[in-house]
């Protein structure tokens, strides 16, 4: 589980995405057809990861009430 938001950010630290990035590519193929296949599956992968991060993140904002209106 990530750790708490700090200073306002929402979504994965540099950090996160960084582990998570070479975790993913822990592995590399030898036909470069397959690494972009795989380096295409990590984008859309970390995106997803810090999609939902975010998601987690503002959904805990509004739970504390800390989320601010506009206007």
């Amino acid at each position: 589980m990530a750790p708490p938001p700090v200073n306002g950010q929402v979504g994965l630290t540099r950090r996160e995405l960084e582990r998570e990035l070479a975790w993913m590519l822990r592995s590399i193929p030898d036909d470069p057809r397959e690494l972009v296949k795989l380096i295409s599956q990590s984008v859309v992968s970390l995106l997803d990861k810090n999609n939902e991060a975010i998601s987690r993140g503002l959904a805990q904002r509004e739970a504390s009430g800390g989320a601010r209106g506009h206007g």
